[in-house]
Parts: C-alpha cells; sequence; structure tokens
C-alpha cells in the first residue's frame, strides 16, 4: 500500500512538471512572435462620419492622430500625415458612394504632422488634424478628406491601416438631447445681477414628456419665486403652469407623452404670455412685477427654492422626458422672435439679451455646457440618459 501512494505521488508529480514545461514551451513559441512588426494608425475604423450643423462663422472640428506597432520598435521610426484628396476614388469604391466630393484642402489642417516612434517604443506622439470653415459646406452634399499615413522609413507599413476618411454630412439642427428623469440640474449663478430683479425676461425649453401620473413635474425655475411646472393640486397632470404669486395655467396647455414641444414665457412687469410651438396659448398677471433667479427664496439651506432645471422642492417633482434647449433672456420674446426660422431648435449664442443657454445636447457625463457667454454651466446629480434625435 505504501509503495503504491509514492508511485501515485510521483506519477502526480511527473505530470505537473511536464505540464509546467509544456506551459513554458508554449510561452517560448509565443515569444518568437510569428509576424512582422509593422506601423498602423492606431485608430479602430478607417472612416468616421461628421455631422455638420448649420450655425455661425468659423465651424471647426479636430482630430488626434497617433502611429503605432505591434511590437516594440527595434529602431527609429519616421513618417508624416498628409491630406489626400487623391484617395477619393477608392473611397467612393468602398463606400459604394458615387455622389461624394473631396473637401478642399485648405480646409484642412494637420499640426505636426511628421511623427516619429523612437527605438524602444510602440507609439507617436499625437499630430492635430483640423477641419476648418465648415459653414461653407453644402448640406446636401457628401464630402470626404482622407488622411494618409505617407514617407515611412524605418519598418513596412500595414497597407490596410494608412489612411483614415473624414466623411462630412449635414446634421440636424439638433442630434442629441437629455433624459433628465429622476434627475436635476443646477446653474451656480447665485446673485449674480444679471439673473435678479428681472422686469422682463423670457424662459423658453423644448421637451418631449415620456410619462405624467404624478402631481407636479418640473421643468425649471424656483419654487415660491417663478417656476414652470406641469401639474399642481387641481390642474392636471399633463397641464403647464406657471406658478408665481398669481399662478396661471388654463387647458390649451396640455401636452401629450411621445410629442416635441417647444415652450416660451414672456415675462414683462408682471404680465406673462405662454407660447406652445410658437401659438400664443395664455396671457395673463403673475402677480409680481419682479423676479430673482439667482438667489435663494425663504433661507432654505437644502437647495429646494433655487433655480434647478427638473426640480422644484422635493425629488419627486422631477420631469419625465426629454429636454433641450434650455434659455433665459432678460428680455421679453415677442410671438415673431419665437417664430423666427429655426428658433425652436437653435439660436445664436451671442444673440442679445441671451443670459444662459443650455442645449443639453453634451452626449456624455454629467455637466451641461451654458453656450452663452455668462458660462454658467448647469451641473446634474447624475450623468442623464442621452438620446440620439434628428430635429427638425
Amino acid at each position: 500500500m505504501k509503495h503504491m501512494f509514492k508511485n501515485i505521488f510521483w506519477l502526480t508529480l511527473s505530470a505537473a512538471m511536464l505540464s509546467v514545461s509544456a506551459c513554458t514551451s508554449e510561452k517560448e513559441k509565443m515569444d518568437e512572435h510569428h509576424f512582422d512588426n509593422k506601423l498602423f494608425i492606431n485608430t479602430s475604423v478607417s472612416s468616421e462620419e461628421i455631422l455638420v450643423k448649420p450655425s455661425g462663422s468659423g465651424v471647426q472640428v479636430s482630430r488626434d492622430l497617433t502611429v503605432g506597432t505591434a511590437l516594440k520598435a527595434a529602431n527609429k521610426i519616421t513618417g508624416r500625415f498628409v491630406a489626400a484628396p487623391d484617395m477619393l476614388e477608392t473611397y467612393k469604391l468602398c463606400c459604394y458612394d458615387e455622389n461624394a466630393v473631396a473637401l478642399a484642402d485648405t480646409m484642412c489642417v494637420i499640426d505636426n504632422a511628421d511623427i516619429t516612434v523612437e527605438a524602444g517604443a510602440t507609439s507617436s506622439a499625437p499630430a492635430t488634424v483640423t477641419f476648418t470653415d465648415l459653414e461653407k459646406l453644402d448640406r446636401e452634399t457628401v464630402y470626404v478628406m482622407p488622411v494618409a499615413l505617407r514617407d515611412v522609413e524605418g519598418i513596412d507599413v500595414l497597407k490596410s491601416k494608412t489612411v483614415v476618411y473624414y466623411v462630412f454630412k449635414g446634421a440636424a439642427l439638433i442630434n442629441v438631447v437629455a433624459n433628465i428623469a429622476e434627475n436635476r440640474a443646477y446653474p451656480d449663478f447665485n446673485n449674480d445681477s444679471k439673473f435678479n430683479n428681472l422686469t422682463n425676461f423670457t424662459m423658453e425649453a423644448l421637451i418631449r414628456p415620456q410619462a405624467f401620473g404624478r402631481q407636479i413635474s418640473t421643468i425649471m425655475g424656483i419654487e415660491g419665486n417663478f417656476l414652470l411646472r406641469i401639474g399642481d393640486a387641481g390642474v392636471p397632470d399633463n397641464q403647464l403652469q406657471i406658478a408665481c404669486s398669481r399662478n396661471q395655467t388654463n387647458s390649451d396647455l396640455q401636452f401629450e407623452t411621445g410629442k416635441w414641444y417647444h415652450i416660451a414665457v414672456a415675462f414683462d412687469n408682471g404680465n406673462v404670455k405662454v407660447y406652445i410651438n410658437g401659438s400664443e396659448k395664455l396671457s395673463g398677471n403673475v402677480g409680481s412685477t419682479r423676479i430673482s433667479l439667482g438667489a435663494k427664496h425663504h433661507n432654505e439651506d437644502d437647495g429646494s427654492r433655487v433655480f434647478w432645471v427638473g426640480y422644484s422642492y422635493s425629488n419627486d417633482r422631477y420631469f419625465d422626458g426629454d429636454i433641450a434647449e434650455v434659455r433665459i433672456w432678460d428680455k421679453t420674446l415677442t410671438k415673431d422672435d419665437v417664430n423666427a426660422p429655426n428658433h425652436f431648435y437653435s439660436v445664436d449664442p451671442a444673440s442679445e439679451g441671451l443670459i444662459s443657454y443650455w442645449k443639453f445636447d453634451d452626449e456624455a457625463g454629467n455637466i451641461i455646457k451654458d453656450y452663452s457667454p455668462n458660462g454658467y454651466d448647469l451641473t446634474c446629480d447624475k450623468n442623464p440618459k442621452w438620446n440620439k434625435v434628428s430635429l427638425p
């Protein structure tokens, strides 16, 4: 019996040693690298679509490009990135797009175009490709600018990864919106005089309700001061109300789920007009001739009575839906202003009287950029859900 256990022990040990030896041999084989080291552009895709929105002058986008090798470089490698409109025909054949045209050379600038991979390294410093004056493009035309890796010395290249095709197409005015259900957003503009003692102002928002069912849903404003909210005690849960010293609402301000609505509330020394999708739906007086949006109210330290988007007083008063194009003006917009071309979907950030402008198109994170010169970004409690849209 003793000999049997000894034999089993040695057989087990021998098997383990053979296993280790086999693994070592396999590792040695892997380390031999049965392929040649080659240079390639560090990108996961060979083409990128860039949507260009109509806007003011000087529209540009930038992209960083690097090159790399699978293994450490045995020696110094050099090369350069170039704009390569001569490769447009290759793009047309690969993508079956006979109507694409080359982007003008003058609209493509490459900084740090000469690249180097030092011996012992696996990647280069980035070159920056900047496309300028994109507002000049015809929105109905597809433009392509190939950027190619050329003049490489010190190594062979991986031919399938030596060019990136940048494809420019006209975008909708709005391509991304935020869903702020069970969320809220806060701008820290307390005590900024631009937002206080306002006798004339306008609030705007583009919304798509997804659900009602709660007594109050908040769009924006300050509880107990001036608030755009949907629902209330005695008010249907899908009906907009302007809450102030004297609340204003009517049945013409009711919404349906799944539909987009542009809301504009114009204030003039206590008188308000409410426009829904450009049509005047309410005219009345809210009982206060001056409104301060950049101040605390009722001295509450928990933040429940300061300016919020998607919140007022308690967490169950959020807005369940998508939101975009939230704006505050220090002037009273007219019906003609509200119905200006594309006004529902975009305005010039430099527009006179525009003191905050949150497009809610950031696509990531919990910071909502203020496009106005004042720069009061919104901070959400958590990341919104970013939804792709095409508006109008």
